[in-house]
């Protein structure tokens, strides 16, 4: 475990040589050294990081060889390799790497968490190029949070979904008004 904190630190002081010490990296815990990697633009620094640390994409346990010994240096123990892809890229409002990242294998952390977090930091047109990636019955509500009324009322008409269709028209009805034909779907969609 000392080898792992030892070969981290060594790591942490290249990084500091490279950026001509502007950047602080010594002492921070892997997750935190490959979201600061990712936040300056590192982002081969980070995956270096990545594998020779042995971070999956998903989920590793606190007796992985990752993590730093130290209690106050372990802040995301659960963490995984792709939300702090996902933070790091909308953070830097790099959404050509997110977009990148997001083609290079099926995503292990699923494609509703980049919907989500897109919409909570206020990048709703972005998020909506991810909706379709998503499981065909969350796509409705995904549209819903993007503010995006008028594909959640098309997603329903395609789906046949009735009912979801009635309750977006009527909790929003307004604004489907100007979806050329799907509210007057919502009586024309067969039950399935």
């Amino acid at each position: 475990m000392m080898d792992e904190y030892c070969r981290l630190l060594v790591f942490q002081q290249t990084l500091e040589k490279e950026t001509t010490d502007k950047i602080e990296f010594f002492g921070l815990s892997v997750d935190e050294t490959i979201k600061k990697c990712l936040l300056n633009g590192m982002s081969k620094r980070a995956d270096k990081l990545k594998s020779d640390f042995k971070v999956p994409d998903k989920r590793y346990e606190a007796e992985s060889p990752c993590v730093v010994p130290h209690p106050g240096l372990l802040t995301m123990t659960s963490s995984r390799f792709w939300y702090l892809k996902l933070h790091a890229f909308t953070a830097t409002r790099d959404f050509e790497s997110l977009e990148a990242l997001s083609r290079l294998k099926r995503s292990p952390i699923g494609y509703d968490a980049f919907v989500r977090h897109l919409v909570e930091k206020g990048h709703p047109k972005e998020a909506i190029n991810y909706v379709q990636r998503c499981d065909s019955n969350k796509r409705v509500d995904l549209y819903v949070e993007c503010g995006e009324w008028v594909m959640a009322g098309k997603e329903c008409k395609d789906r046949g979904d009735r009912a979801k269709l009635e309750c977006v028209s009527l909790v929003f009805p307004i604004r489907l008004t100007h979806c050329h034909g799907v509210e007057s779907c919502a009586h024309r969609v067969p039950i399935r």
